[in-house]
């Protein structure tokens, strides 16, 4: 599933691109892309004739910013792709906006989890924005929590757009063992794990995200991050660090993968 990375670079590269144009016209044979609503047409029907005036990100969301003070979420789950005038067509094509200036944008889903929501708000989308939080509100957030680190971490209540990949890496780099207990790390490990978030992500951003499976950007282009990794589906892998051998466990039927030496 893309995270904060994918989405951003998504979102960085759709908005120059697609800002102040059109939506002439909406086409799907996936109304499952709108299960949240029970007439998925009139939902389609307020879409069309409306301007995006911008495209940003909330959590893992691709969210266009509509006139008329709408906005249209996207989500691309498991397998989801947005294309800006793709090539080729595909039997997976499964939403496309058709836009002024001749320009479509077309959501490509081979699994159908992808998801649709046209909002009045963004309030209660997700829970804090990584790079928004500070480190008093991050620090008092892990005071309050029970239950290990890496699922504290995925829970997009509490944090919003860190997955599983970077969960990992940012872990690997602040030291910190996937189980251990939030409510019970020193303050300096907050700080490390705090500042590690950033670090680990500004680099996913960086670097395009990560292709491990269908990610790509809406030209088409592949991440670098998965080429650079230090835990995730590093398993038997010597640490970048210190050499010890990578592991795995499951955690909550996610798996996590760090250092046994210098994680702890």
């Amino acid at each position: 599933m893309p995270e904060l990375p994918e989405v951003e670079t998504i979102v960085r590269y759709l908005r120059p691109r697609v800002s102040g144009k059109r939506i002439l016209k909406v086409a799907t044979d996936t109304p499952r892309l709108f299960r949240d609503y029970k007439n998925p047409t009139e939902v389609i029907r307020k879409i069309e004739g409306a301007t995006i005036q911008d495209v940003s990100r909330r959590g893992k969301n691709i969210v266009f910013h509509l006139s008329g003070g709408k906005y249209l979420l996207m989500h691309l789950m498991m397998s989801g792709r947005l294309g800006l005038n793709p090539r080729d067509e595909s039997p997976y094509d499964r939403l496309t906006l058709f836009l002024s200036g001749k320009n479509k944008l077309v959501f490509n889903d081979a699994r159908k989890f992808g998801r649709c929501r046209l909002m009045r708000s963004l309030g209660g989308i997700a829970g804090r924005e990584p790079f928004a939080i500070s480190f008093a509100d991050f620090k008092q957030e892990l005071f309050n929590r029970r239950g290990a680190i890496k699922p504290l971490l995925l829970n997009q209540n509490i944090l919003a757009g860190i997955g599983n990949i970077y969960a990992d890496e940012m872990l690997w780099l602040a030291g910190i063992h996937p189980l251990r207990k939030a409510s019970r790390l020193q303050e300096r490990e907050m700080r490390l794990l705090w500042n590690g978030m950033r670090r680990v992500l500004t680099k996913g951003i960086a670097t395009g995200g990560s292709s491990m499976r269908s990610f790509q950007s809406p030209n088409g282009d592949e991440g670098g991050y998965y080429d650079i990794r230090k835990a995730y589906r590093r398993t038997g892998e010597p640490c970048r660090r210190d050499g010890a051998i990578i592991q795995r466990i499951v955690i909550g039927q996610r798996s996590a993968h760090f250092c046994p030496k210098h994680q702890h």
